[in-house]
């Protein structure tokens, strides 16, 4: 266990950027419904090109737009500002530390200001399996 718990976070984070949900902040309700369909969060980004993590939106967020919404509303406007990151050498027991003080599932990993991955407790349950067994 203490091997895995050891390991960093470059070893387990998802590093596919193509593959997580990724919104700009000044994208459409629609944009940001549509992922949210598909993936129950969506990881929001100053812009696509300098991929700053700005926010995060989840299910519960999109309940301010049941009896909130207004025409013209973007991402920034239902998102979570508050962000807490991953660096990639930080150790999984630091992740889970931050994960069991504040109830998250899941963490953007950043380098240099610029999501590079997510590190979720699916990938953690996962490698902890390949680990025990």
């Amino acid at each position: 266990m203490h091997e895995f718990l050891e390991k960093s976070v470059e070893e387990i984070m998802n590093s596919r950027i193509w593959d997580l949900p990724i919104v700009e902040r000044s994208a459409s309700i629609k944009v940001v419904l549509v992922v949210l369909i598909g993936r129950c969060y969506a990881w929001v980004v100053n812009s696509m090109a300098d991929m700053k993590p700005v926010g995060i939106i989840t299910e519960h967020d999109a309940l301010k737009l049941i009896d909130g919404y207004k025409e013209g509303m973007k991402a920034e406007d239902i998102m979570s500002p508050n962000l807490t990151i991953a660096h990639p050498d930080e150790k999984v027991k630091d992740i889970l530390d931050k994960m069991n003080s504040r109830g998250y599932r899941r963490i953007p990993v950043v380098s240099n200001e610029k999501l590079i991955g997510e590190i979720t407790l699916r990938h953690l349950i996962e490698r902890l399996y390949s680990a025990l067994f």
